[in-house]
């Protein structure tokens, strides 16, 4: 899948969180994968939780009618966000 971003806010993002939005696929393509989507500020949200150089990662895709994903954030995932995850890992993940 092809996405777009912004080259000073991965920058920034690869500066703050060692997180480079060009590893996407690391989290898209991961079987383990918790997808949350929300409407924040009139655009759809998609939060991608997954297991990425040894922890967990967030990473969120802004979904525009008009054009491609929009990388906006890639971000390990805080204390309530691994608590979330581990919960659905196993509780409700379902193997392929």
């Amino acid at each position: 899948m092809k996405f777009t971003w912004n080259d000073d806010k991965r920058a920034l993002n690869l500066s703050k969180h060692q997180l480079d939005f060009a590893d996407a696929e690391m989290v898209l393509g991961n079987p383990y994968r918790l997808d949350v989507v929300s409407l924040r500020n009139g655009q759809e949200r998609e939060q991608s939780f997954a297991f990425v150089f040894e922890r967990l990662a967030v990473l969120t895709v802004v979904h525009l009618s008009s054009e491609q994903p929009h990388i906006i954030s890639f971000r390990p995932a805080s204390m309530i966000e691994r608590e979330t995850y581990h919960d659905w890992l196993e509780n409700d993940f379902k193997e392929f």
